[in-house]
């Protein structure tokens, strides 16, 4: 009764709430409000709401009355058998209406509406008819009934629309292209490494049993970031500044052009979207895991932004430019190059590329990094090409990941502290090969599984540190990946990669065409238990209005496009749940995706841009022994990468990004301290003493000549 009163305006309520109409002889006082409201509801001219109440009492009355005649009874007796009845009948849910993104349509209604254009995109839902020049909009996919006392749909919120279907192909998805320039040859493990490409599982450097050594024990422990001299490395190149991949996407007639890391992000969020948010198989863990969660991390599901660089009709994608400026702050990012080196480098090979030693000889001709070159329908993709083995399956190349510890990656600023956390068993939840294994299956292995197919790659192989000290090695093919990510089907990946790929080349195209022939930021966000992809397009350099005055600058936003992207599932003819069809191979799997350019007004997108920022944001737990006072200055001193910068140019961060770590965190920062403490006594008690490993035996006089070439002194480096 309350709900039917909301829906109608006061002045008509006021009127249904009177026993009597002025211009009426008839007494309505017996007819009950909820029969009024209806009424009015039905009614579509005011002027006949009398005559229908009465008519529709009286129908009513007549019926009754004959229902009595007809069983005998008296109309007392009618009556209250009559309210038992009505008191017996349920109600019945209002019929289901049709989403207007066709999720339940038949496969072969869908493929009948996207095959009436010659582009198979599907028809402009706001297109006027051409004989009489209505829009048809509303005669697409409104064409429904729905219940008498349910409001209206709402009118459509887009400007415009498209769909398509993304079909079971045997095609490759891509194909690769010969890169312009001459490259150096791809890298080779060194140190005997080669033997855990071979053999499943982790492979600990030192048997915490017989404490004998698998590998050489140099590698134990990590020269220091800080002595490595990146600037003697080709660095990393952008993919707006890959000459040869400009004229790649030139030559091959491309729109598009991405590297990896600017395109696994965006991937990542289209596969959220294709699979219904589908959980991880942890069923080969331990028992420590089996009520853990199996969803992917908010680290993960973080929404990605990225810069659409424009040039000559053509975009080439690099990641979001508003992070670079942080990139000497994190450990991580240098770790991971100079692990990379250390890790396919003699010690004599690599003391080079130490600051405190010469640097190598100059080569006469300087040569790229070994680049895979390949080409979908309308992007071109690159990825840097780590290792190779030709022993290995297909291609033979592999990727290197160095993987750090819990308490490094949750409590990053802490690191000097948290370098004393210590991998002592195989299994468990803390202080495990295990548990660094299961982070890797919900925080990285759809970026890494996009990455090495990208890449045309087995698989990987992952080095377990603290930043100090590597614990053990591990190599995790493709396969592998795949039935943690999506099951145990036979080509399942491969099967998502191609709608990912495909997808997201429609997705680039609208986010491209919101601000034609100009370079564009984008963020994409699938936010977890939602059916929809929201993408966010901004100019990257926006011309100024000129009635915006100087002083009000702070206060202007860009002109914001906000875009919709939707997926639905089938498997066959039937429509299924994005979750059930990436796990399946026994029927062919169709995916009708549509986009939807908002109407919405630029202060609502820039609010939704502006929450969805806001979810990138990580806070920064306070290291051990500083203070809200003295943390920023610890922060802007930061710099691993070793480039000379001033006060000026020295990135800073204000203190409410920092915060007093929490009970998580602390209990983590208990635990490395205790390694930190064990690790110290470990090494005095093992001073001078020679070490084992399956190579024989090693003095520790020939050990410190090789720590020699990889380290300094503490009293020199200071």
């Amino acid at each position: 009764m309350s709900t039917l009163r909301r829906r109608l305006p006061p002045f008509i309520v006021s009127r249904c709430l009177s026993s009597r109409f002025s211009n009426s002889a008839h007494t309505l006082k017996d007819v009950p409000l909820s029969k009024r409201l209806r009424a009015l509801i039905r009614s579509p001219d005011e002027t006949n709401l009398e005559e229908g109440l009465v008519r529709q009492y009286a129908t009513e009355h007549s019926q009754t009355e004959h229902s009595q005649n007809r069983s005998g009874l008296s109309p007392d007796s009618a009556a209250l058998v009559l309210k038992k009845k009505k008191k017996k009948k349920k109600k019945q849910p209002p019929p289901q209406t049709q989403a207007p993104d066709t999720a339940y349509q038949s496969l072969d209604t869908l493929q009948n509406s996207v095959k009436e254009t010659p582009s198979g995109w599907g028809r402009d839902e706001l297109q006027p008819n051409q004989e009489t020049g209505e829009n048809t909009a509303s005669t697409t996919f409104l064409d429904r009934s729905f219940a008498p006392h349910l409001p209206p749909e709402p009118t459509l919120s887009y400007s415009r629309r498209i769909e398509g279907l993304i079909e079971p192909t045997d095609r490759p998805t891509l194909l690769d292209v010969e890169p312009p320039s001459e490259q150096h040859p791809i890298a080779r493990l060194s140190h005997g490494l080669d033997r855990v490409l071979f053999n499943p599982g982790v492979h600990w450097l030192q048997d915490p049993r017989s404490k004998v050594y698998n590998f050489p024990p140099y590698l134990e422990s990590i020269p220091k970031v800080t002595d490595f001299a990146f600037e003697r490395l080709g660095g990393f190149i952008k993919s707006s500044r890959d000459n040869d991949l400009w004229e790649l996407a030139r030559r091959e007639n491309r729109t598009f052009a991405g590297s990896t890391s600017s395109l696994s992000g965006i991937l990542s969020h289209l596969y959220f979207l294709l699979s219904r948010d589908k959980d991880v198989n942890t069923d080969n863990l331990s028992r420590h895991f089996g009520k853990e969660p199996r969803n992917f991390t908010l680290g993960q599901r973080m929404p990605a932004s990225v810069l659409l660089n424009y040039r000559d009709g053509r975009y080439a994608i690099d990641s979001d430019s508003d992070k670079e400026q942080f990139a000497d702050k994190n450990i991580l990012t240098w770790m991971g190059t100079l692990l990379e080196k250390f890790l396919t480098s003699t010690p004599e090979e690599f003391a080079p590329y130490m600051r405190f030693n010469s640097p190598p000889p100059t080569a006469e001709k300087q040569l790229r990094d070994a680049y895979r070159y390949s080409k979908s329908e309308k992007m071109v993709m690159r990825s840097q090409l780590d290792c190779v083995d030709s022993r290995l399956p297909g291609t033979g190349v592999f990727d290197i990941k160095t993987r750090a510890c819990v308490p490094i990656r949750m409590d990053l600023f802490n690191f000097d502290e948290n370098s004393g956390y210590l991998i002592r068993s195989q299994t468990g939840k803390l202080e495990s090969f295990e548990r660094e294994y299961y982070d890797l299956i919900r925080s990285a292995f759809l970026k890494y599984s996009f990455q090495v197919r990208i890449g045309n790659m087995d698989g990987v192989i992952v080095a377990y540190h603290n930043t100090a000290r590597l614990f053990g090695f591990q190599y995790i093919s493709l396969q592998e990946m795949d039935e943690a990510l999506f099951g145990n089907g036979k080509g399942v990946g491969n099967m998502v990669f191609d709608k990912c790929v495909t997808l997201l080349e429609k997705v680039l195209e609208e986010a491209a065409a919101c601000f034609p022939g100009e370079s564009v930021k984008c963020t994409f966000e699938k936010m977890e238990g939602e059916d929809v992809m929201n993408v966010w397009v901004q100019q990257e350099k926006p011309e100024v209005p000129k009635e915006v005055e100087k002083e009000d600058m702070g206060a202007w936003s860009p002109p914001t496009r906000q875009l919709e992207v939707r997926a639905s599932s089938f498997l066959g003819q039937r429509p299924v749940r994005g979750s059930t069809a990436v796990g399946c191979v026994d029927e062919p799997w169709t995916v009708h995706w549509s986009i939807s350019k908002l109407m919405s007004s630029d202060d609502d997108a820039d609010a939704a841009l502006a929450d969805a920022k806001a979810r990138q944001f990580r806070y920064i737990e306070i290291p051990t022994g500083l203070d809200p006072h003295t943390v920023e200055a610890m922060f802007a001193a930061l710099n691993f990468g070793g480039e000379v910068q001033s006060e000026e140019t020295r990135p800073t961060l204000p203190s409410h990004y920092f915060r007093l770590p929490g009970p998580r965190t602390q209990e983590l920062r208990d635990i490395s301290r205790a390694g930190g403490r064990e690790t110290a006594q470990k090494m005095i008690e093992e001073e001078g003493r020679a070490k084992v490993w399956l190579g024989g035996i090693v003095e520790w006089e020939e050990l410190q000549k090789v720590y020699g070439m990889l380290r300094r002194e503490e009293e020199e480096a200071k």
